[in-house]
């Protein structure tokens, strides 16, 4: 079993008789001390720790399926949302609020800005009004994510989402050498909702405004098939436990088992080579409530990781692995069931810096 956390949100591989693996991720450890982590903690001094550097949890997610971290993800968040053909080119147009000052502009996205789904219908239709006569569609079948359909050899240079937290729009907006102008575009889709109806109303409300459509993410299905990453291995889980859009098209469009997350670990749920992939402290640090955050890392130690070990340890798993990515280090732990102890570590250590992982790998 293997699993994936990000922001001490984790993804899980399994192996029921089998490997597990999970991938999760503590991406602002350095902002919010880490809750108590103490069934991680004791991981630490009997596995086997790799150290890499650090990511977000969707780099960190392409790779566990042997991707690239460039990889243009909006054709699988697409496959996920509302499906499409393998061969059409999508990009992403994210709603996201800029905060503008004389030069600079920083980015938030949905995590912050929570837009409704009424809200996006209104905005869609004066976006695709206004720019009916180039082409250009954005559709919105999920709030947080907008889709516009365009062709393989018009796709720009673009930064991921991911990646903008905190980052001067100015110097990451989207580049091209193609038939659309797409950071044209994007200015003056900022111009278009700068006095909507719907920001009017959010600005009275005391919400902040969606002043801009983020444009990223560029690829095709089939693209995303061919591509190989040489720096990492192939994937060997078959299933995919996931609630994440990029999680659950990785395994759409790699024809993996898809099943629903379910709220805790059963082994009896988890029968064959698995990924688990746990966001929800992602979710909280992107949103900016780091009160809560401490909260969400607990909740996926007690109901994943100590349930998840446990059997471990008594053989209805073979093998765990535990994927961390932060903003400061990627770990992956490789947990040895009754493992004989070593140095001794702690995640909230590791992840601020305090502890050195010494001879680990």
């Amino acid at each position: 079993m293997r699993i994936i956390r990000h922001g001490a949100h984790q993804i899980i591989r399994t192996t029921q008789k089998s490997n597990a693996a999970a991938i999760g991720h503590t991406a602002a450890c350095r902002v919010h001390p880490p809750a108590p982590t103490p069934v991680i903690d004791a991981l630490l001094h009997r596995s086997r720790v790799l150290v890499a550097q650090p990511a977000a949890l969707e780099a960190a997610l392409l790779r566990a399926f042997g991707l690239p971290p460039t990889t243009g993800v909006a054709p699988l968040t697409r496959l996920a949302d509302a499906g499409c053909p393998l061969d059409q080119a999508w990009l992403r147009a994210d709603p996201v609020h800029l905060a503008i000052s004389r030069d600079n502009a920083q980015l938030f996205d949905s995590h912050v800005i929570d837009p409704t789904a009424e809200e996006m219908a209104a905005i869609a239709a004066t976006v695709n009004a206004h720019f009916a006569s180039q082409g250009i569609k954005v559709e919105f079948p999920d709030p947080a994510r907008g889709y516009i359909a365009t062709e393989t050899n018009n796709l720009p240079n673009s930064t991921p989402l991911w990646q903008m937290a905190g980052a001067n729009v100015f110097d990451h907006l989207p580049l091209s050498k193609t038939r659309t102008n797409w950071r044209a575009i994007s200015n003056e889709m900022q111009m278009l909702l700068h006095e909507h109806p719907i920001n009017q109303t959010r600005a009275a409300n005391g919400s902040p405004v969606i002043n801009g459509l983020w444009i990223w993410g560029g690829g095709t299905v089939e693209t995303v098939l061919s591509a190989s990453d040489p720096a990492t291995e192939s994937p060997t889980f078959t299933h995919v436990f996931a609630r994440l859009a990029l999680a659950r098209g990785l395994a759409m469009a790699k024809g993996l088992a898809l099943a629903t997350l379910p709220p805790r670990f059963d082994a009896g749920l988890i029968q064959q080579d698995s990924l688990v992939v746990l966001h929800t402290a992602t979710r909280e640090i992107r949103g900016q409530s780091r009160e809560t955050w401490p909260a969400e890392v607990a909740a996926i130690e007690r109901d994943w990781v100590t349930p998840a070990v446990a059997a471990l340890n008594v053989g209805e798993l073979h093998a765990l692995t535990l994927l961390i990515p932060c903003e400061s280090v990627t770990l992956t732990i490789k947990v040895a069931p009754n493992g004989i102890k070593a140095k001794v570590l702690s995640l909230a250590g590791l992840l601020t810096g305090k502890k050195s992982l010494g001879g680990f790998a």
